[in-house]
């Protein structure tokens, strides 16, 4: 069987090109029985050929969890788990999207009539992530195009290898190739993080950097504001192995995530008003320490100082803040956490400080058994501080360490999902 004219692929180090790259259908091999099972899928749901492919691939963060939004660097790689779509434009008087995926038990059909949609994850599933996707390209063009979309994905989802990300990412790469819209691989990583929003998460941009600026080989430290990638040459003989808890966690479907998103904030801010500085501009960890011009040893110092462990109530901080909980919930918190009545300060902020300063030493470290033993920390931080682990991911971090491994960690969001040594 005969390939399509071209595939749109999301770079992941093949060339330094600032857009995605564009390469030949391939002939043979992985990519091909892989590309010609997700073209069957479209031609057999829509009954002709698709006019593009979009690869995005997953990701394996090897230090700096829950550190990207707060605004300090990480260091991730991609991997070979990925999510492709085969897309092309649909006829003008019919639906504006259809969009069908290879698992239909799992992930059934959606047609979205017109281009005037909302998005609700509790409604529209899996397909929300794809609807993220093209309304971030909304604004960059009168009217989008009707598509028509087939989706095949390899990335486990909710196994914290950043498989709704990688969703985002390939619609809406998927949306700009469809209407001749250029955007560098830069704005397009900004622009991914900023569509999920649409659907309530506070994410930080790395898994939208790393899908989009990945490059074979190497890991990359990304830092943020403004966006920026170095390539992270690791240990000749260091194997990274990934292993999944079979616990899943759906960041987005749970309040977790975005809990310790506003319990970083609400942190940063209690410093920074005890500190006698304006609190409601800090928005980020990294926010506060700029402010006060501080050391990363230097904010541990005042976390240690002006924050107690445990919990506190909304309305303890209200009181510290000087402000009503209405007000709380405008400056401090998203529609996703007004509901939150207890949050935990100190411990949280610790582990981000703690793990910013792990990316610094990771950077440095040459030998495996550093990487090993930053992991294991990193580990052991997200378990205590961040209660962000899960028992099936401390039982595979013993198992991991008890095997020979320098280090390991659970990686992603956590509270479940895979675990890297």
């Amino acid at each position: 069987m005969p390939g399509p004219g071209l595939m749109v692929l999301v770079d992941s180090g093949m060339s330094s090109m600032d857009c995605p790259q564009v390469v030949p259908y391939p002939e043979d091999g992985k990519s091909r029985v892989r590309l010609d099972a997700v073209r069957n899928l479209f031609r057999s749901k829509f009954g002709r050929e698709p006019e593009i492919f979009v690869r995005v691939p997953g990701r394996v963060n090897l230090i700096g969890e829950h550190v990207d939004y707060c605004g300090y660097s990480v260091c991730p790689m991609a991997i070979e788990q990925d999510i492709v779509f085969a897309a092309a434009t649909a006829p003008a008087d019919g639906p504006f999207l259809k969009l069908v995926n290879s698992q239909p038990q799992a992930y059934p059909d959606i047609t979205i009539p017109n281009r005037k949609f909302d998005i609700s994850l509790k409604r529209d599933g899996w397909a929300a992530y794809v609807l993220c996707g093209v309304k971030g390209v909304v604004g960059s063009i009168k009217e989008l195009a009707n598509m028509e979309i087939a989706v095949s994905g390899r990335v486990p989802p909710g196994s914290g290898l950043s498989s709704s990300s990688a969703l985002v990412c390939a619609s809406l790469l998927t949306t700009a190739e469809i209407n001749n819209i250029s955007f560098t691989k830069y704005e397009m990583a900004d622009l991914s993080a900023s569509c999920e929003r649409f659907i309530g998460m506070e994410g930080g941009g790395m898994d939208q950097a790393i899908a989009f600026l990945a490059c074979k080989g190497c890991a990359k430290h990304i830092e943020f504001n403004p966006l920026k990638t170095t390539d992270v040459k690791l240990p000749e003989n260091a194997v990274f192995v990934i292993g999944h808890s079979l616990v899943t966690k759906k960041k987005a479907e749970t309040s977790e995530y975005n809990t310790r998103v506003a319990e970083c904030r609400l942190a940063s801010q209690v410093i920074a008003k005890k500190c006698g500085i304006p609190w409601k501009s800090i928005r980020k960890v990294v926010d506060i320490q700029n402010a006060l011009s501080v050391t990363l040893n230097e904010l541990m110092s005042l976390i240690t100082k002006h924050l107690r462990t445990g919990t506190y109530t909304k309305a303890e901080i209200c009181e510290i803040l000087e402000v009503t909980e209405e007000e709380l919930n405008q400056v401090s918190l998203n529609q996703n956490t007004h509901h939150i009545q207890k949050f935990v300060l100190r411990e949280r902020m610790t582990h981000v400080a703690s793990e910013a300063h792990r990316v610094a030493w990771w950077l440095k470290e040459t030998t495996i058994e550093g990487l090993g033993n930053l992991m294991t920390a990193s580990h052991n931080s997200m378990a205590r501080d961040y209660e962000a682990s899960d028992p099936a991911c401390d039982r595979l971090v013993e198992l991991a360490m008890n095997a020979g491994a320098a280090g390991a960690r659970v990686t992603g969001a956590g509270w479940g999902g895979c675990v890297v040594a």
